[in-house]
């Protein structure tokens, strides 16, 4: 089973109070295949999603759908009486006469803590939603029929503080969302609450792993670094000892040839501890801008 299903399978265990019951009954009505007075109907996979739209409708309406499987194992729900689709209608607030389909605020009501709102984003995100598995990606959206539908879930989206866009896709209108937070936004929002914890739990991972990609990284960049101008400082050295030998140096530049030689891929820091006395960084590499110089003198000679 997919994420996707995975989540609506939890919504769907979702206990609506009694205001919020209606508000997710005509998400699910108004965002599925067909809501008007010619076909009411959903096609859907999950047969979890079937059984929750059925009841919505009989307990609200008295209305039994027939509820057809398709070969491939789907699941139509749909009103086959024309009598009854009407009264499915008036009762959302419709007449069958519209000539483009909005959503009717009404059947949404105001409460401070916006519960109906999320419910009825619930069951639409049952019937038109997806969400892509945390692991590949952070994506949430809504495919939408028709335009006006389209630009009023966006505000209802937008009147509840979550961030979405809008795009057209194969003749559809779709509305999503690809940011991380907004995505986690939008799942505790409708209810999916282990959904919620499995998303930010992921994301956790995932910036750890990203921070230690790139602490690796950076030490990995560092090391190279430091192998190439400790091979520098060696070639420096051996230009030196072509011409003069250790003993012709200072104690302390002598003892730095001798160990750099012997430690080509050290760290400054660490070259400076092998030292006797111990030397701080900036002391080594002092006596390495020495050294180049010394080789410069004798190169000119």
């Amino acid at each position: 089973m997919s994420f996707s299903a995975d989540v609506k399978n939890e919504l769907t265990q979702n206990i609506s109070s009694a205001c919020c019951y209606k508000a997710e009954a005509f998400g699910m009505l108004l965002y599925g295949r067909a809501f008007g007075i010619t076909e009411i109907s959903l096609m859907t996979e999950s047969k979890e999603v079937a059984e929750r739209y059925s009841s919505f409708i009989r307990d609200l309406t008295g209305i039994t759908p027939t509820t057809d499987v398709t070969k491939a194992g789907n699941y139509k729900i749909y009103i086959p009486d024309r009598a009854d689709r009407l009264k499915i209608l008036n009762f959302f607030g419709y007449t069958g006469k519209e000539l483009a389909l909005r959503i009717n605020l009404s059947n949404l009501e105001q409460t401070n803590d916006d519960c109906c709102s999320r419910a009825f984003l619930r069951g639409a995100f049952l019937v038109c939603g997806s969400i892509t598995d945390p692991e590949k990606d952070y994506h949430i959206e809504f495919t939408v029929a028709k335009a006006k539908l389209c630009d009023d879930l966006v505000q209802i989206i937008g009147d509840m503080g979550l961030k979405c866009k809008k795009i057209i896709r194969n003749n559809s209108f779709v509305v999503y969302s690809k940011e991380a937070e907004s995505v986690e936004d939008f799942i505790g929002s409708m209810g999916a609450n282990n959904a919620f914890m499995e998303i930010v739990r992921t994301r956790a991972m995932k910036d750890i792993k990203n921070q230690i990609n790139r602490r690796s990284n950076f030490e990995a960049a560092n090391m190279s670094r430091s192998i190439e101008a400790g091979l520098k400082q060696v070639a420096v050295i051996e230009e030196i000892l072509k011409k003069i030998s250790l003993e012709d140096m200072t104690k302390d530049l002598s003892q730095l040839c001798t160990l750099r030689l012997e430690n080509p891929d050290t760290s400054l820091d660490e070259l400076g501890q092998m030292m006797t006395p111990p030397l701080s960084r900036s002391a080594i590499s002092r006596r390495f801008k020495k050294l180049e110089k010394i080789a410069q003198e004798l190169e000119a000679k």
